[in-house]
C-alpha cells in the first residue's frame, strides 16, 4: 500500500507521481507495477526532458480512492485496483 507523500515511477516510462491519498490498490504504469523513489536511490538524482504539468494534475482510483499527483508526466497509462486511474483536472480560479 502507498503512503501519503511517497513518490513512485514508471521503469518503462519515467512518470512520476506523489501520493495524495492513501489507498490499498498497487499503482501500475505501462502495465507493470511502479517503483518506490528511495532517498537515496537513482531516482534522487535523476532529471528528465518530459513535460511537468503547471499546476499539477491529479488521477483518483475510483475503488479505493487513492490519489495520486502526477510529477512528470509521460504517455504511460496508470493503473489501480486494476482499473485506470480517472483525471481530476485541477480547478483554475483566476482572480
Amino acid at each position: 500500500m502507498a503512503k501519503k507523500g511517497q513518490t513512485y515511477f514508471c521503469e518503462i516510462c519515467r512518470q512520476k507521481v506523489v501520493v495524495a491519498e492513501e489507498g490499498f490498490g498497487v499503482l501500475v504504469c505501462c502495465g507493470q507495477e511502479m517503483k518506490l523513489v528511495g532517498v537515496k536511490g537513482m531516482m534522487a538524482t535523476w532529471t528528465t526532458a518530459h513535460h511537468k504539468p503547471d499546476g499539477g494534475v491529479t488521477f483518483v482510483c475510483n475503488v479505493c480512492k487513492q490519489k495520486i499527483k502526477v510529477v512528470v508526466e509521460t504517455t504511460g497509462i496508470l493503473e489501480c485496483c486494476g482499473q485506470r486511474m480517472q483525471r481530476e483536472e485541477a480547478s483554475t480560479s483566476q482572480e
